[in-house]
This record gives structure tokens, C-alpha cells and sequence, in this order.
């Protein structure tokens, strides 16, 4: 493994769980919003904030853990994902846009509409699951090829189709 994909991954797990302290801060300021019966959290007009809080605090902790497990996957795969700098941007951002949006949108409700901040969710969303799908199609790709030289690729790729099938049922 390289020192580069080791540093990913360390700046992942210390990422991951950075933001997962922010995020158990958020539940513990929200639960203390009960505790003392705050009325701008609680009362019935600002259900609306309080849903939002909650998914923010919600998905904030979730994405939080996906950076650890991110980071032990990479440590554990050996860096040999192709596509691990890709993800790991795309995964980085959607863990800052997509609960920020949910908390932002919180403070700027007007009735029951959100705030401007949830314009930010949907962009948030849309790059984790681009993370999660570039990490998913990465390793399969590197499953494929896992233990073959390039060489032994290069003569995979060239051979015919039906003698590629022949070959895989004399190593069985």
C-alpha cells in the first residue's frame, strides 16, 4: 500500500470520527432543547425545524461512521481501489452538504416550508451516492483482477471468448 493511500485513509477515519463528536454535539444540544422545553425547538409551529435538526443530527452521524468504515475499507483492500480519490472527495462533501443543509434549512423556516440551506441536501445526496456507487463499481473492478500479473491481463483480454471459458473450467 501506498504512503498516499495510507494517508487517505487515515484522513478519513480521523474525518469520520471528527465529525461524528460534531454530530453527537448537535443530539446532545437537541435533546438539552427538550430537557428545558425550549419553545422556539418545541412548540407545534416549529415542527418543521425540529424534523429538520433531527435529520440533520440524524444523517450527520451516519455519514460520519461511513468515513470510518471508508477509511478501515481502504486500509483493508490495500489502496488498490482505482477509484479511491474520487470517492473519497465526492464522500467528504456529501458528509459536510448534506446534514448542513438539514440544519440550516432548520433556521430559516417560514411556516412549514425549510429554509434556503435545504437546497444543499439534494446535492449532498447526490454526491454520496456517487461516492458509494464509485467505491462499489472500484472494487469490483479490482476483485476481477486481483492476484493476476499484467501480463497475464493483457493475454486474458486477447484470447477468445470461448477458449477464456475452456480455461476457467480446467482450473475447477
Amino acid at each position: 500500500m501506498s504512503l498516499d493511500c495510507k494517508t487517505l485513509a487515515r484522513n478519513h477515519i480521523r474525518f469520520g470520527w471528527l465529525m461524528l463528536a460534531a454530530f453527537a454535539t448537535v443530539g446532545v444540544v437537541l435533546e438539552a432543547f427538550h430537557g428545558f422545553k425550549t419553545s422556539w425547538y418545541l412548540e407545534e409551529a416549529y415542527e418543521t425545524r425540529r424534523l429538520l435538526f433531527t435529520l440533520g443530527h440524524a444523517h450527520g452521524a451516519l455519514l460520519s461512521i461511513v468515513n470510518v468504515l471508508f477509511g478501515l475499507s481502504t486500509l483493508a483492500t490495500g489502496g488498490q481501489i482505482s477509484s479511491l480519490r474520487p470517492a473519497s472527495r465526492l464522500l467528504t462533501i456529501a458528509t459536510v452538504l448534506l446534514p448542513s443543509g438539514f440544519l440550516i434549512g432548520g433556521f430559516g423556516i417560514r411556516g412549514s416550508d425549510p429554509g434556503i440551506g435545504i437546497y444543499l441536501v439534494p446535492v449532498g445526496a447526490v454526491c454520496a451516492v456517487a461516492a458509494f456507487l464509485t467505491m462499489g463499481i472500484g472494487a469490483k473492478q479490482r476483485r476481477q483482477t486481483e492476484g493476476t500479473t499484467s501480463l497475464q491481463r493483457e493475454a486474458a483480454r486477447r484470447m477468445p471468448r470461448n477458449r477464456r471459458a475452456k480455461n476457467r473450467r480446467r482450473r475447477r
